[in-house]
């Protein structure tokens, strides 16, 4: 009997074991999957913004073509997807139809035409190959405006390449750090005032004239810290079509270690090619390493390439390069530079460099401004908002973006999040801007989304690192199919997750999107069918306290701001309800003023006056 208890116990033990460890796996998964930050900094959870509708994997697609090796760059333009396949030297075109994605074809290399080929040389050699693409723009453009644009040089006979060999890596691929911290320590020593990243603030770097619009977000992955690219025998393959399409576009690909940026066409007919920039801030042994890029409508190049931190470089239409954009400028200060004048030359080697920070990614929005991503930044300077991990630039390279929300653009607040073991700050390495101006990051420390609206305050953050539904390995890029549909490419799974917008993120966009048109009324019933859904998101109050404070009824607005602890816009509702208040009793106050005033001066009068009368 008491064998049979024993043997019962054990079973019940090891029953409630395991619904304890399936209970946890499942709250892993679930639990806190959308969630957003109160004013104190505390971690609200919030319905879903996004949920996951689709994982691309190429080898399920398309078999023949294997898997995405180390992919770093991803573009989204109507319903085509390009992938920048790095480690496998190629780019991959989707193409979206009825919720499901088939493969357009894959390229390994360029078309080049006779006129073309000196323009393609790599090592004495015309190449045509790709070697480790790390990212791909892609915008509309007929073959009309092209011919006006860049001439028919592009469409002139093929090279022939008959049995002519390609060069071979026969070292790693090249780096630019030593070169770049070699360059500012003699920057230092000749007294130059380069600075950090500390105080977050953008500099001009000349001026580049209006960006221009673009119908499209430029986007694409990190760069930072990526694996090195293959050093493996570059071969030239066959680029293979598995459906023949005509589009009107225009593409532009980082073919990092050939050291250019390739212009072409839909077909990869080489338009121009961009490399071998000169500038006197250049050594004689920089490599020209283009990372990420993007094209604006003036048809002006950005690009972030890599151990360049004096700014995004500017290269015009023909490929010269013209200036550097959105610079960090801080100013060193007195002592600091005072102290540096007593030290010897080995002292100042050894001691802190205050070089700008490198960016690691830029996109465009949809009015040509772009906005940029720096992830090489301090956690205490993160934490304390003297740094600025997201930056907006105008045309002269100024930072424009708005911060107005209760904490900075720096995703995480609380750095010990209960669903990650990551530690530190997190690591912007993409941006995606709407055209409604809210806009995506992409955080690389724990695989997460944050959405900010355009003044600055978060929407709602998702993702995490896992290998679970709507989960990373190593986030590498992200870009937004349409409005309302976001794509992460996780370069170690080899993976695309599509994120469709739910309901509860429809509502916060046409929330934000009513107010911007003017529709305040309109905006404040949003906003509170927002709040049943969710009753801890302290953004829609502000959204009803900003729609009344418009519409004049101050005293209301007051308590929507009160309930959100916007102490500034609290401040702006107490001004005019104040005023308000005196404008309606300004005219009794002045009567019982009058009032206060006239009757002593009457009623001594009459005491005057009966004190005579008694007198006489």
């Amino acid at each position: 009997m008491k064998t049979t208890h024993k043997r019962l116990l054990v079973l019940f033990m090891l029953l409630s074991l395991l619904l304890s460890s399936l209970s946890t796996a499942l709250a892993d998964d679930d639990d806190w999957y959308t969630y957003t930050y109160s004013y104190w900094g505390e971690e609200m959870a919030s319905p879903n913004a996004y949920m996951v509708t689709n994982d691309v994997y190429l080898q399920d697609i398309d078999p023949e073509l294997g898997s995405l090796s180390n992919a770093s760059g991803l573009f989204c333009i109507d319903n085509h997807t390009f992938v920048c396949d790095t480690n496998n030297n190629r780019i991959i075109e989707y193409i979206r139809e009825d919720g499901k994605y088939k493969v357009v074809r894959a390229i390994y290399t360029f078309n080049v035409s006779q006129p073309m080929a000196e323009d393609m040389k790599f090592n004495g050699v015309v190449d045509n190959t790709m070697f480790s693409p790390t990212d791909i723009f892609v915008k509309r453009m007929t073959a009309e405006e092209r011919l006006k644009l860049y001439g028919d040089k592009y469409l002139g006979e093929p090279y022939d390449f008959g049995d002519e060999p390609l060069p071979q890596p026969t070292e790693a691929p090249a780096d630019n750090t030593d070169e770049q911290k070699q360059d500012d320590e003699n920057a230092s020593d000749e007294g130059a005032t380069t600075t950090s990243d500390a105080d977050g603030e953008t500099g001009e770097t000349g001026e580049t004239g209006e960006t221009g619009e673009t119908g499209e977000t430029g986007e694409t992955g990190e760069t930072g810290d990526q694996p090195a690219a293959p050093v493996a025998p570059v071969e030239r393959k066959d680029n293979i079509i598995r459906i023949d399409m005509d589009c009107d576009y225009e593409i532009f690909v980082a073919d990092s270690q050939h050291n250019r940026v390739v212009h072409c066409d839909y077909d990869f007919n080489v338009v121009s090619v961009i490399k071998d920039p000169k500038d006197e801030t250049l050594t004689d042994k920089y490599v020209f390493i283009p990372i990420k890029i993007v094209n604006d409508n003036a048809h002006r190049t950005y690009v972030q390439a890599q151990g360049v931190v004096n700014g995004l470089m500017e290269f015009s239409k023909d490929g010269t390069f013209t200036a550097y954009v959105g610079a960090a400028k801080v100013v060193v200060g007195f002592f600091q530079k005072l102290w540096r004048k007593l030290q010897t030359k080995e002292q100042r080697k050894r001691g802190e460099q205050y070089v700008p920070t490198e960016y690691n990614n830029l996109s465009l929005d949809s009015r040509g401004f772009i906005y940029a991503t720096i992830s090489a930044l301090d956690d205490d300077d993160i934490y304390a908002g003297t740094a600025t991990p997201i930056r907006k630039l105008n045309s002269m390279g100024s930072d424009i973006l708005i911060r107005n929300g209760a904490h900075f653009p720096m995703g995480d607040i609380s750095w010990g999040n209960i669903q990650s073991t990551a530690t530190g700050a997190s690591k912007f390495i993409d941006v995606i801007a709407f055209d409604n101006d809210t806009y995506c990051c992409l955080d690389k420390t724990r695989g997460k989304i944050f959405a900010y609206d355009f003044q600055g305050n978060m929407l709602y953050a998702f993702g995490n690192i896992g290998y679970s539904k709507g989960r990373f390995t190593r986030v590498t890029a992200m870009d937004n199919l349409d409005e309302e549909t976001i794509l992460v490419l996780d370069g170690q799974r080899g993976s695309i997750t599509e994120f469709s917008m739910t309901e509860y993120g429809q509502m916060i966009n046409e929330a934000l999107l009513l107010y911007k048109q003017g529709y305040y009324d309109k905006s404040a019933e949003v906003w509170k069918r927002i709040l049943q859904y969710n009753g801890n998101f302290e953004l829609a109050y502000v959204g009803i306290g900003r729609a009344l404070l418009r519409k004049g009824e101050y005293k209301e607005a007051m308590k929507y701001f009160e309930n959100a602890h916007d102490s500034e816009n609290y401040s702006k509702a107490f001004r005019h309800y104040r005023e308000e208040v005196v404008e309606k009793y300004i005219v009794y106050f002045i009567i019982g003023l009058a009032v206060l005033i006239i009757i002593p001066k009457i009623i001594r009068k009459v005491r005057k006056l009966r004190k005579e009368i008694r007198e006489a």
